[in-house]
């Protein structure tokens, strides 16, 4: 049996939970502007990291059924499409001279490879 469906539903719940989860940070950056809460940034932030923290939940689930057993491998992919979303989002990465968002880039590869190398060299 193909394990192509479950490693397709994990990389979708993965990249979803995490667009969310940047979401939230975003949206909780704007919860406060003049020192006074917004309560519908405020919500929309809380929101977001619920929805995004369920779907990564289930992720890790289906992580399983395909052998992705560590928790550093596991979050990898999440981490770094969280830092860029959160970047696309705030619109600060279009700010970004090109040299910048080359390292940018260059970081987020190195340090997915850094933490896959590591958990599949202590067996996870």
């Amino acid at each position: 049996m193909s394990q192509a469906p479950s490693i397709a539903l994990v990389l979708a719940l993965t990249f979803g939970s995490a667009i969310l989860d940047a979401r939230g940070f975003v949206y909780a950056s704007r919860a406060w502007p003049d020192g006074q809460l917004d309560p519908r940034m405020a919500l929309a932030s809380v929101g977001s990291f619920i929805v995004g923290l369920t779907m990564y939940i289930v992720a890790v689930r289906f992580m399983q059924s395909v052998g992705i057993a560590g928790v550093a491998l596991q979050s990898a992919i999440w981490f770094v499409v969280t830092a860029i979303g959160i970047a696309v989002m705030d619109g600060t990465v279009l700010q970004w001279t090109r040299i910048q968002q080359l390292v940018g880039v260059s970081i987020g590869v190195m340090l997915t490879w850094l933490i896959a190398s590591t958990a599949a060299t202590s067996g996870h």
